[in-house]
């Protein structure tokens, strides 16, 4: 009931909103196109796929922001983000390939907070899970259990009271057996430190909840980050979403001139488990970057059989016990 009366007022609010003359709107045309070179070594015990040496699209995307200042108070914003896979020439995701809109959605923005409905990024993703996701190849964001994006989704975000903020989420049909998802987080930040608290809900007959902890500190050219998850549900044993298992995380980062070093290192149960990240990405000017990272994981999870010119990114074996890869690649941002 909840989403129906949010869509009706969302979609008149909308069509306000286009009664508004050209001019009243600002207008941003944004993308961000990333390709990759990599040599892949899988440890293949069962001899399942060779080393191969491949093209991958790093997560390509273009997309439209349109906004309106009603008061200088109040705004309202429209954005749409349609992915591209370069590699493949094609409009999806380089991962999640039945992806094939990123973001959608209506936000209202004023003194009491933000709102937003649509497909978006989520809460607990923004506060727990992005502090170490900061490469830019492929290889990135592997080390979270929770969504990145979820349709059908009312976002609330309030002011800053004092450098401390909460955020919750409600997700129609995204739960666990297509039950709602919910998402609450509450975070402090003042002009280095950052910390953050989350639940994810998934509900479900398991009750399967993800809780999470994330602190970054951002001071002069380094940039330090923790985060950490765990699995509460009624789910026994060693598999996914079992009560206890966790991941950790950690990420150091340091920038000098145009050049910035990063490394990670994480354990992640029942998903890669023990997980090294290196990059050194070098910001040609405003717009380019070049990136070479150095990506190992213990057991599978990004490693896979994808030799992208020609085949599917998640054609992998969970026999195929991890591997290492070796990415040489180049990033364009346009706005």
């Amino acid at each position: 009931m909840l989403f129906q009366i949010v869509q009706r007022y969302l979609v008149l609010y909308f069509a306000l909103f286009l009664t508004f003359p050209a001019d009243a709107f600002e207008t941003d045309l944004y993308g961000s196109l990333r390709m990759q070179a990599e040599y892949v070594e899988p440890d293949n015990e069962p001899d399942n796929f060779d080393d191969y040496a491949s093209l991958r699209d790093a997560y390509s995307r273009i997309g439209l922001k349109v906004s309106h200042s009603f008061t200088p108070d109040w705004s309202a914003l429209f954005q749409i983000e349609v992915p591209i896979d370069l590699a493949n020439k094609k409009f999806r995701h380089s991962w999640a390939q039945d992806e094939d809109i990123r973001v959608f959605k209506l936000k209202v923005s004023g003194p009491l907070g933000s709102l937003s409905y649509g497909r978006d990024w989520t809460a607990f993703y923004n506060e727990v899970g992005y502090p170490v996701d900061y490469f830019s190849s492929f290889y990135s964001g592997f080390t979270t259990y929770t969504t990145f994006r979820l349709d059908d989704s009312l976002y609330y975000t309030s002011p800053s009271f004092n450098g401390i903020q909460f955020s919750a989420l409600t997700s129609k049909d995204n739960g666990s057996r297509d039950g709602n998802r919910g998402q609450y987080t509450v975070s402090y930040t003042n002009d280095t430190l950052t910390l953050a608290a989350g639940v994810d809900d998934l509900g479900g007959d398991d009750s399967i909840k993800i809780l999470g902890l994330a602190t970054s500190f951002n001071s002069g050219p380094w940039y330090l980050a923790a985060t950490y998850e765990q699995f509460d549900s009624d789910i026994s044993g060693d598999g996914w979403a079992a009560d206890g298992t966790d991941t950790i995380s950690t990420l150091v980062q340091y920038t000098t001139g145009n050049n910035v070093l990063r490394m990670l290192l994480a354990k992640v149960d029942n998903f890669g488990e023990f997980v090294f990240h290196a990059g050194w990405d070098i910001h040609y000017n405003d717009d380019m970057t070049l990136f070479f990272e150095y990506y190992q994981e213990q057991e599978t999870a990004a490693i896979s059989d994808a030799k992208q010119t020609t085949s599917s990114a998640r054609n992998f074996d969970p026999a195929d016990s991890g591997g290492r890869s070796l990415i040489a690649g180049i990033r364009y941002d346009f706005k």
